[in-house]
């Protein structure tokens, strides 16, 4: 049985009719992409120095395209030149994806599959995690396997096969009602003033799990001002109360600012930040916003720092939390989840979650850790070479550094945002 036969029948997805899905067997997916398949060595005894010279010139004019250096890998296969062949890949500097996934999959069918989570763990591209995802799994980890999976629907929810796994693995984890969401098309369309409020709405902006969050003008003090109005209305009055008290709690730099509130009619007066969110910068490619990424970067890590020195998790850091009241000035904003930490959280967004949050543990400021480390590779992937200047370009592998650091297993991880922002501050020093 080959490798990718192992893998596939290891997770449950099997070649042939689909299992009968009453006997809890997961159904097959027919989506995987095909392994690498490289041609059958023909035994001569080639020399390596071709294939090394070609690796050791990438970074260079000179260096080989994607395809010849999966080529030079397909051709290894199976020779006596496929360990210095990948140790010559794995050297190379900026390997492009198709190659690094080259080499993982050489290494998974070598049996080296630590070295092969080592090699995906640098690849943010859909095929990259799709791989670590299916190679977690078939080593038993579900919680990584689930997150990175997540990583890739919150990139693009219709990849083949995406939903198939994310479905399977938390249900295997017993975490598929876990979080109890909210209908996102509860009636909240609100026109002119809603009952005690004394705005004028203008349009809604934005609307999630807990509210809607409207643009709208208060008159009496001539300001624009953000106005969230809760799903449940007066019913959600505790939630209300709880999102006033955290403001209140982080006020200062980086913290959205609250104005007024009316919790038995559900609903909050917010400051107004036109520049919009760090996820309205990422669709939009806005590299005037996002570089340099250290700008905006550094002081959203102090503002997270605050959260944890005062014993909370803010439990949902992902791009649509973060405003731009400045383009050096992020904010953070929507504490409706944060949690003591310690404490157990059923708040959170997929694709932002950390694996231990999905298994189930207990919140850790790590959980916020690794919802920065995603913040930063969606926009590393939304850059992708369109940085702003030459330097902007050059940081890329520190920032990919930083993404390996925080979405990694926890043990390698920052252990809060003050050890995360010394990291970052010292390499802005």
């Amino acid at each position: 049985m080959s490798f990718w036969d192992r893998v596939k029948s290891s997770i449950g997805i099997h070649d042939g009719v689909d299992p009968d899905p009453t006997d809890g067997t997961p159904a097959r997916n027919e989506t995987r992409a095909a392994p690498f398949a490289a041609p059958k060595s023909d035994g001569s005894d080639r020399s390596v120095a071709r294939p090394l010279e070609r690796f050791r010139s990438f970074g260079t004019v000179d260096e080989p395209s994607p395809e010849e250096a999966v080529s030079i890998l397909r051709q290894a296969r199976g020779t006596t030149d496929e360990t210095d062949t990948i140790e010559a890949a794995l050297s190379a500097p900026m390997l492009p994806s198709s190659a690094r996934l080259a080499c993982a999959e050489l290494l998974i069918e070598r049996g080296e599959d630590q070295r092969a989570l080592a090699v995906l763990q640098d690849d943010s591209s859909t095929d990259g995690l799709m791989m670590l995802a299916d190679l977690l799994a078939a080593r038993g980890d579900l919680p990584r396997a689930v997150g990175t999976i997540e990583r890739v629907l919150a990139r693009q929810v219709d990849a083949p096969g995406a939903r198939e796994r994310h479905a399977r693995w938390r249900d295997a984890l017993g975490v598929s009602s876990q979080r109890p969401k909210r209908s996102l098309d509860q009636v909240t369309v609100l026109n002119g003033r809603q009952g005690d409020s004394p705005f004028r709405l203008m349009r809604e902006v934005a609307r999630g799990g807990a509210g809607t969050v409207y643009e709208a003008e208060d008159d009496a003090l001539a300001r624009r001002i953000a106005y969230k109005v809760y799903h449940g209305e007066g019913a959600d009055r505790a939630l209300v109360e709880r999102e006033i008290r955290m403001i209140e709690l982080f006020a200062g730099p980086g913290i959205l600012r609250a104005f007024d509130a009316a919790p038995s009619s559900g609903w909050i007066a917010l400051e107004w930040i036109a520049r919009g969110s760090l996820r309205d910068a990422i669709k939009g490619g806005n590299v005037e916003l996002l570089t340099p990424m250290e700008r905006w970067a550094l002081p959203l890590s102090r503002a997270l720092s605050r959260v944890h020195r005062l014993g909370w998790v803010h439990a949902d850091v992902k791009p649509a939390n973060v405003l731009f009241r400045e383009i050096d000035e992020p904010i953070l904003t929507d504490f409706g989840t944060a949690t003591r930490q310690g404490e157990a959280s059923s708040g959170g967004s997929p694709g932002y979650l950390s694996p231990e949050r999905l298994s189930g543990e207990r919140a850790t400021p790590l959980d916020d850790v690794y919802g920065f480390g995603r913040i930063v590779e969606d926009v590393l992937v939304a850059l992708g070479h369109r940085g702003a200047d030459r330097d902007a370009n050059a940081r890329a592998p520190f920032w990919q550094n930083i993404v390996r650091l925080c979405v990694g297993p926890a043990s390698h991880r920052p252990m809060d945002a003050a050890q995360l922002g010394a990291l970052l501050g010292r390499s802005t020093a």
